[in-house]
C-alpha cells in the first residue's frame, strides 16, 4: 500500500513538473511579445510628433494584442487539457515539447510583423505569423488526439466521441481563419489583417451549439445504454 501510494504521489509530481515547465513557457513567451515595444524616441517632443508616432505603431499594437490572445487562448486549451491527464509517457513529453517550440516561434514571427506592418505592400511576414499559428494548432490537435486515445487511458475518464470533435473545433477554427485572413490579405491587406479580430466571435457562438449538441449527445448515449 505504501509503495502504490510512493508511486501515485510520484506520477502526480512528474505530472506537475510538465505543467509548470509549460505554464513558465508560455509566461516567457507572453513577456518577449512585449518586449518588441520600444518608447518612441522623438527629438522636438510635442502632443502631436508623439501621436503621429503612435498611430505609426497601431498596426504593430494590433499584432500583439492578438498574438497575446493567441498565446493565452492555447495556454489555456492546454491547461483544461492537462487537468484531466492522470498519466503520462515519453511520447507525450515530445510532444508537449514539440507544441511548446511553435509558441516560443510565436515572438518572432510577431516582432517579424510587426517590423514589416506598416509595408502594405510586403505579404511575406504575415504569411510566417499564419504558418507559425498553423503549426501550433496542428501541434496542439495532435496532443488532443494523442492524450483521447482510449486505448492509451491517460485521462481520468473517457471522452466522449462528442467532446473530442468538440475539442478539435476549438483548436482548428483560429488557424482556419488566419488561413482566410491570409488569402484576403493578398486582395485587401487591410481587411484580411483584421479579420482574425473575428476569432472570438466564431469560437463564443460556434461554441454554444457544439457544446449543446455534445451534451444532449452524451445524454442520449447514456440513456441507450440504461435501457
Amino acid at each position: 500500500m505504501a509503495e502504490a501510494g510512493h508511486s501515485s504521489n510520484k506520477l502526480h509530481f512528474q505530472l506537475d513538473r510538465i505543467s509548470f515547465f509549460t505554464d513558465g513557457v508560455f509566461a516567457i513567451a507572453i513577456t518577449l511579445l512585449v518586449i518588441e515595444f520600444k518608447v518612441p524616441v522623438i527629438e522636438h517632443a510635442s502632443d502631436a510628433a508623439l501621436w503621429h508616432s503612435l498611430k505609426e505603431m497601431s498596426w504593430k499594437m494590433l499584432g500583439f494584442i492578438i498574438s497575446f490572445c493567441i498565446v493565452g487562448y492555447y495556454w489555456s486549451v492546454h491547461h483544461r487539457i492537462f487537468g484531466y491527464v492522470e498519466k503520462y509517457t515519453t511520447r507525450l513529453l515530445w510532444l508537449n515539447l514539440l507544441f511548446l517550440f511553435s509558441v516560443v516561434l510565436l515572438p518572432f514571427t510577431s516582432g517579424l510583423l510587426g517590423e514589416y506592418a506598416s509595408d502594405s505592400e510586403l505579404h511575406l511576414p504575415y504569411a510566417v505569423y499564419v504558418i507559425n499559428i498553423c503549426l501550433t494548432a496542428i501541434m496542439n490537435a495532435i496532443l488532443w488526439f494523442y492524450l483521447t486515445n482510449h486505448n492509451l487511458d491517460l485521462f481520468t475518464h473517457k471522452i466522449s466521441k462528442e467532446r473530442i470533435l468538440l475539442g478539435f473545433y476549438f483548436t482548428l477554427v483560429v488557424p482556419i481563419i488566419f488561413l482566410i485572413s491570409l488569402g484576403v490579405v493578398f486582395i485587401n491587406p487591410t481587411i484580411g489583417r483584421l479579420i482574425p479580430l473575428l476569432i472570438p466571435f466564431v469560437l463564443k457562438y460556434g461554441m454554444v451549439g457544439l457544446s449543446a449538441r455534445a451534451t444532449a449527445n452524451e445524454k442520449n448515449n447514456k440513456k441507450l445504454k440504461s435501457v
